[in-house]
């Protein structure tokens, strides 16, 4: 039977959230994770773990260490006891005081930026070995992101630069990818505790304070630029590049601002990411009921809402993933609408982990998961533009607990969400579902009336 449609109604939009200081993550965390990883290591018979980070991808060291690069390459090096360490280039050596366990760090200047001294120690092969590897150490790597098989140019394949891996292959005698250790569905940074998953509300009420700072500000007439400047960034870190685009034709909303004055009728595309969750608006520079906003673009926006919707609702401990995609594929057909990509996926500190959300997926809903509600929508032809992105949790009874007792402040918001999603827009949410995010499920397409929105009624 056919999900209920989705019809535009005049909502009273919740305030922006008042933040107070961001939760931090105690030395224990890290300790607990390093024994977790350790486990891991022993059960595939690796004695020492290294693992890859840039600035664009710190994702695995920072989960580990709180460490993140900056300008250069890193690696960890976590052996199966005994102190680890941090094998960094001449800027970010000094970073490595900062982690709240006990680290060395070691100097490699083959990871310092073009130009730089390298006198003192050009070889990773050196720091490696300075680092406590020998040729029979067992070495799982762990690159940037789990490397598919069937991606595979041959028997390994590791999302780590070559460079890197021919030193590594300098010292080791046999190097196994070990990528899925901490990426992909079931790594272990898919599942967070409570004070990470507190860490990422605040960060998700931030990236949506962002977004709704420029829907209010959008007016005719305003550069792409200036609307971004009216997101208030406030300097913390990004899991992706801001992204504000405008046009008349179609609009790839992964561009960044340029001077392009937004005109009345433009479609508009604004999505703020920092780690921890994303916030993302899209629709026409319009009110609604203007032509630009007309009938098929809200029979449009209408049905993919109920998509999303839909998504919210099949959510649910142990639910499995195929079937969510299943019940989110068909509401969006019923609509004429499919979406680009996966309905949905694992976030972190990157804003991609990994999508269990595939048509053949063997996964279950677990506690602890940090998601992304990231459906991007296809309809029949490019003048339908919309979209709407927003950060959410999994979370069962004695985590939600613990977040209460721990977060409450945090909890609060949390509480304050659902009621409006589930009272006002009639979104259906299982108990163990948290959104993340201020107007969360607030889908204002015609983006100059942003109080008139569907809803389930």
């Amino acid at each position: 039977m056919s999900a209920p449609a989705a019809s535009f109604t005049e909502v009273e939009l919740p305030p922006l959230s008042v933040l107070g200081p961001e939760p931090t993550l105690p030395a224990e965390t890290y300790a607990r994770r390093w024994e977790l990883t350790r486990e891991r290591m022993r059960r595939r018979g690796v004695d020492t773990l290294l693992v890859y980070a840039d600035r664009e991808h710190p994702g695995g060291i920072s989960w580990l260490t709180g460490f993140d690069p900056r300008f250069e390459e890193a690696l960890f090096v976590l052996p199966a006891s005994g102190v680890p360490t941090i094998v960094a280039g001449n800027e970010s050596l000094s970073m490595v005081a900062d982690v709240p366990l006990e680290v060395r760090g070691v100097l490699c200047q083959s990871f310092s930026l073009p130009g730089q001294d390298r006198s003192v120690q050009r070889r990773l092969s050196v720091a490696l070995r300075e680092a406590g590897l020998t040729r029979r150490s067992t070495v799982g790597v762990v690159g940037w992101r789990p490397v598919p098989h069937e991606d595979s140019p041959g028997p390994l394949a590791l999302a780590v630069p070559g460079f890197v891996v021919a030193e590594i292959a300098e010292v080791i005698l046999e190097i196994t990818d070990a990528s899925a250790l901490l990426g992909g569905t079931w790594g272990l940074r898919a599942d967070n505790d409570v004070d990470q998953l507190a860490l990422y509300e605040h960060r998700s009420t931030r990236s949506s304070h962002h977004v709704w700072n420029a829907v209010e500000a959008l007016a005719p007439g305003t550069t792409e630029l200036e609307l971004s400047a009216a997101m208030r960034l406030t300097g913390l870190p990004l899991s992706c590049h801001v992204m504000c685009a405008s046009g008349e034709k179609t609009v790839n909303g992964l561009y960044s601002a340029t001077d392009r004055v937004i005109g009345r009728g433009d479609r508009l595309s604004l999505a703020v990411g920092l780690w921890g969750g994303l916030t993302s608006r899209a629709g026409r520079v319009a009110a609604h009921g203007d032509d630009a906003a007309g009938a098929e673009f809200q029979e449009f926006v209408a049905g993919y809402w109920r998509g999303v919707a839909t998504w919210y609702g099949e959510l649910r401990l142990g639910a499995s993933t195929a079937q969510v995609t299943r019940a989110t594929v068909a509401a969006l057909g019923d609509g004429g609408i499919r979406p680009l990509l996966n309905p949905g996926h694992l976030q972190q500190t990157d804003e991609w982990l990994d999508s269990p959300f595939t048509l053949d997926s063997t996964a279950a809903v677990r506690s602890g998961w940090s998601l992304q509600a990231d459906i991007i929508p296809v309809g029949a032809h490019g003048e339908l533009f919309t979209n709407m992105e927003d950060a959410l949790a999994v979370a069962d009874a004695d985590l939600r607990a613990e977040f209460a007792a721990r977060h409450p402040e945090a909890w609060q918001r949390i509480t304050d969400r659902r009621r409006f999603m589930t009272e006002t827009l009639g979104i259906e949410l299982a108990e163990e579902v948290l959104p993340f995010c201020d107007r969360q499920g607030v889908l204002p397409s015609a983006l100059l009336t942003p109080g008139i929105v569907p809803a389930l009624r």
